[in-house]
């Protein structure tokens, strides 16, 4: 039943996703992408996006998009109406949400498009949650890895996210492509815009924040499956990347009480 027409001003999406290799999906609706629990991967525009419970993915409509789930996850996601969403920018972007932004994005769950009546209560909180979401919008985070266009570059980047939790050298991967090593480092840059020491990194800490907000490892044991060796190493790199050490980061998450939807309201 829907009190305000065939097209409200956004509907929640909420439910459990068994392990997927790959599925392409495209929305009509703007979405913002959001994993309560578990974290997966999303490619889009020739780029890697990665959801983690205290990130979220905003896809204008029209994107297409191929989703890998490694692992069952909870999906608490909104769909926003493009006639009546406020401005936005129509770029595919990370975000970094709030406690209070996932907080209102799980209380969404009673609007659902499952028999959720959508009443003036309803639509006056979306648009709350779009005026929080847009502010977000404004900072995005660097959880996402650019691919590269050529299929020489695509390859090095995934031959680099495969191999990132262990010693690897550029020179290892442009030997296995039959490039060289100056060629191939060019090629990144020019492609992704990132050196190759840079890509890794990233894709290094997106692999450790995933790590340290979802398991309860040592800081000392995500580094070494991260591929550092070197904890003062890795502290470094992590705080380039996050803004924080990744002692402050864990406790952060702590202190939220929201952060996982267990310990969130069942409305």
């Amino acid at each position: 039943m829907n009190l305000l027409g065939e097209s409200p001003y956004a509907t929640c999406i909420s439910r459990d996703i068994a392990k997927t290799d790959s599925t392409t999906l495209s929305f009509s609706d703007h979405y913002l992408a959001y994993c309560a629990s578990g974290s997966m991967r999303l490619e889009i525009e020739s780029r890697y996006f990665y959801l983690q419970p205290t990130k979220a993915v905003w896809i204008p409509a029209g994107k297409q998009v191929i989703a890998q789930i490694p692992t069952s996850i909870t999906c608490c996601s909104i769909l926003f109406n493009p006639a009546s969403f406020p401005e936005h920018n129509s770029f595919v972007k990370t975000i970094e949400l709030t406690p209070l932004a996932r907080h209102m994005i799980l209380y969404c769950r009673r609007w659902g498009a499952e028999g959720g009546i959508i009443d003036q209560t309803a639509e006056s909180f979306y648009k709350a949650l779009a005026s929080v979401i847009v502010e977000r919008m404004d900072a995005p985070t660097t959880d996402w890895i650019p691919r590269g266009k050529s299929t020489l570059v695509s390859r090095a980047v995934d031959l680099t996210i495969e191999r990132h939790t262990r010693t690897i050298e550029l020179a290892e991967i442009a030997s296995e492509l039959a490039a060289s090593e100056r060629t191939l480092s060019r090629r990144v840059v020019e492609e992704t815009g990132l050196r190759w020491s840079e890509l890794l990194r990233r894709v290094r800490m997106i692999a450790a924040r995933e790590l340290l907000t979802g398991s309860e490892l040592q800081i000392t044991a995500v580094a070494n499956a991260v591929g550092y060796s070197s904890q003062s190493a890795f502290n470094k790199a992590f705080k380039i990347e996050s803004g924080l050490a990744p002692r402050k980061f864990r406790e952060q998450l702590k202190f939220d009480h929201c952060t996982n939807i267990r310990d969130a309201p069942d409305y």
